[in-house]
């Protein structure tokens, strides 16, 4: 009750953070060029887009301009809206050197022959055709930036749900726009607002059925309350840990619950079997209760340990969320062990749930089990060769993996930020910005020809990049002016493109969803591009920037150290597990059953065409934890059954049958729950459950199949090649009767 109370109370201190800039922050990457160019410029990565259509085809027809003019003046009333930019803000050359609107501004509507020439301007301007205006004039974008802090939490949610609010009033009484909200802001938080309302529907459906399951499995409600509170309190207290440590919860921590869960709810399926045979032997519920706590806590308290060490081996990550997601498991891991240990069999020997009201063992589940076990044990060597020939070429198809991230796929399917995303990719050249920021000797002059020959050198880098085809500068406005025009312009007109107090420009572009692998080989060749202008321009500096710039080479970073952290934990897990059963050899054979599933999930990715990303690499380690688990039970069972002098054959049986039952339910339960989450309209989180399912059948049938007839291979090969060895395991078995200093007898 007081680990329950603290962690309550350290609930209420957790703090939601999906902010890009920390999930992809690291040791190595210096954000200062971000902040720098925000500073002078102004972020595009704070920019929400709005995408009007206008029905009839011509933007510049007289209902769709005055209804695009007042959603303008909508939302610059919006609070946390720093400026609204569209087409009526671009000016033009006028007569005399005059700089005039576009679009002129007037109260009155615009008659027929103006809308024309605004038209006409409009798609000849270089900052407004193909950046504000598409191509046949009947889109326009309007770009909304946010204040600084606006565009993560905790304004973020309610700044783009004002946006979206006047987009909504503006909609309602626009009949000739089609008026739809992207850019990056919005889409995170429609993304992030989508991943915790699917979350919540289908994990707690997939409770529910879990929940079920194992009530009509188990023919008793009680024992359900029994096997399904103290993971839940487990999850609770891992919640709360990370609540009382100040670690906030993103993308990455928030699977800390759900690995708590899955790990606790297969330890408290254990104690509940190991219960139930104490009771069929005619043992009261106390002593049945200590004999699991005994027999099954050890084992649990092993595989926390495993987890736990496994999970902190990540803190050798270079994304800083990697090394706190390592922490956060590892703590998750500790608090379901404590949490299944101290309460299962507490609950258990209540009167409320103790004795018979454990409910029933599955016949099927345990049969089942046992004839995977006789079959694998009497043909092991069979077994061992085809399962070690299936895990290798599964792990080599699965080595080709990359990663590799899309924004749409953390959108639901046919939303409608999906769309206008695509929309803005195919006409605008994208949502999402990139920034080059140019820098000179302080000798020479803004206006000088030489920093207008410098920035158009800087677009042709970006053109033959092929993926930024569109870009705007000082070039742009400058480039077709004559000398004496461009002596003449006022800094306060260019302000968002040069800051002549600091001798820098920008060079703005926008990229399309093409995902951080291809983005990352565009970005590559531009830093080349722009290299070769610096060595051409001593004194000069080009430096590619902007938040997708990071996340393309940090997501992809970020997913590698999560990946490449898994061998380190397998390696880990094998080390403790040889040292817990003074066996290397079991450390050894343990490996395999515990890289089997992994091998299947990998090779499943590229059998459906997926890349490695956060929430697919997440599910090895789920798989990885879940399979740990069955292994610690099946090696203590089997080598609690080899102290007692009984063959490997018949250890591997009787391990199996008090472990198998238990694995196979608890296999059923967590692949019905994760099923459930394949229904979201989440890709991300569909992929998520599917790949879950998949982990959940691959270590089962590693542990009842693969596992035992590795055992039974090691232990001939053992005896037949080192017949003196002997380990905790492997070797030959002591008798029962053998006394240490007395002769054997016959």
């Amino acid at each position: 009750m007081a680990l329950t109370a603290a962690a309550v109370f350290g609930i209420s201190r957790l703090r939601i953070d999906d902010d890009l800039r920390a999930l992809v922050r690291n040791t190595t990457v210096d954000f200062r060029l971000l902040d720098e160019v925000a500073d002078l410029f102004g972020a595009p990565d704070r920019d929400c887009i709005v995408l009007a259509d206008a029905h009839e085809g011509d933007i510049f027809a007289a209902a769709p301009l005055a209804e695009l003019r007042r959603l303008v003046a909508r939302l610059e009333a919006v609070e946390g809206v720093a400026e609204v930019r569209s087409i009526f803000d671009v000016r033009r050359q006028g007569a005399a050197g005059a700089l005039l609107p576009v679009v002129p501004r007037t109260d009155e509507p615009l008659d027929a022959a103006a809308r024309a020439a605004a038209k006409d301007r409009a798609v000849d301007h270089p900052l407004v055709a193909g950046h504000l205006l598409s191509r046949d004039g009947g889109s326009s974008l309007v770009l909304v930036r946010l204040v600084p802090a606006a565009d993560r939490p905790p304004l973020l949610p309610k700044v783009v749900a004002d946006v979206e609010a006047a987009v909504a009033a503006a909609r309602a009484e626009s009949p000739a726009l089609a008026l739809q909200v992207t850019g990056l802001p919005a889409l995170r938080e429609q993304a992030a607002r989508a991943l915790r309302r699917d979350m919540l529907v289908f994990n707690s459906l997939g409770l529910s059925l879990a929940v079920m399951l194992s009530a009509a499995v188990a023919r008793s409600l009680r024992s359900t309350v029994v096997a399904c509170v103290p993971p839940f309190i487990g999850a609770v207290w891992a919640l709360g840990l990370l609540g009382l440590c100040g670690m906030p919860v993103n993308i990455l921590t928030s699977v800390v619950p759900s690995l708590a869960l899955v790990v606790g709810t297969c330890d408290s399926i254990h104690f509940i079997e190991d219960m139930r045979r104490s009771v069929r032997r005619g043992l009261p519920p106390l002593a049945a209760s200590r004999g699991a706590v005994q027999r099954v806590g050890v084992a649990c308290g092993l595989t926390s340990l495993v987890t736990a060490i496994g999970f902190a081996s990540l803190a050798a990550a270079k994304i800083d969320a990697v090394r706190g997601f390592g922490i956060a498991a590892a703590v998750g891991a500790v608090a379901s062990f404590l949490a299944v240990t101290l309460l299962t069999p507490l609950l258990a020997s209540t009167r409320f749930c103790s004795g018979l009201r454990l409910g029933r063992s599955s016949r099927a589940a345990g049969r089942l089990a046992n004839r995977l076990a006789a079959f694998s044990v009497r043909h092991a060597r069979p077994i061992v060769a085809v399962g070690g020939l299936v895990t290798v070429l599964l792990a080599w198809a699965g080595s080709g993996l990359d990663a590799d991230t899309k924004v749409v796929d953390s959108l639901p399917r046919g939303a409608s930020a999906a769309e206008a995303l695509a929309r803005v990719d195919a006409e605008f050249g994208g949502a999402i910005g990139v920034d080059v920021l140019v820098r000179w000797p302080d000798t020479i002059d803004w206006r000088d020809e030489s920093v207008t020959a410098a920035l158009a050198g800087v677009h042709d880098v970006l053109a033959a990049s092929g993926g930024i085809d569109r870009a705007i500068s000082l070039a742009t406005v400058a480039g077709s002016l004559p000398p004496r025009a461009r002596r003449r312009l006022d800094p306060d007109h260019v302000r968002d493109l040069v800051a002549p107090e600091s001798h820098a420009a920008v060079v703005r572009g926008r990229v399309t969803d093409l995902g951080s692998r291809a983005l990352d080989g565009v970005y590559g060749r531009v830093d080349a591009g722009l290299a070769e202008l610096a060595q051409a321009r001593p004194g000069w500096r080009f430096d590619l920037g902007g938040m997708s710039v990071v996340s393309a080479r940090n997501i992809r970073q970020l997913v590698r150290d999560l990946g490449s952290s898994l061998l380190l934990e397998v390696a880990v897990i094998g080390g403790i597990l040889a040292l817990a059963f003074r066996s290397p050899l079991a450390g050894v054979v343990s490996l395999i059953p515990n890289v089997f599933p992994l091998a299947v999930i990998g090779s499943l990715l590229v059998a459906t065409g997926r890349s490695l990303d956060p929430a697919t690499v997440i599910v090895f380690n789920v798989c990885l934890g879940l399979a740990v688990d069955d292994t610690v039970h099946v090696l203590a069972a089997l080598a609690r059954h080899r102290r007692a002098g009984l063959s490997i054959a018949t250890s591997v049986r009787r391990a199996v049958v008090e472990t198998g039952n238990p694995v196979v339910i608890g296999g059923v339960v967590l692949a019905v729950g994760f099923a459930a989450v394949t229904a979201s309209s989440v890709p991300s989180l569909a992929s998520f459950g599917l790949l879950a399912c998949a982990a959940v059948a691959a270590a089962t049938v590693a542990e009842l199949v693969l596992l035992p007839a590795l055992l039974v291979v090691t232990d001939d090969l053992v005896r037949r090649y080192r017949p003196v060895f002997k380990d905790g395991i492997f070797g030959p078995a002591a008798p029962p009767w053998t006394v240490i200093g007395a002769p054997s007898r016959p």
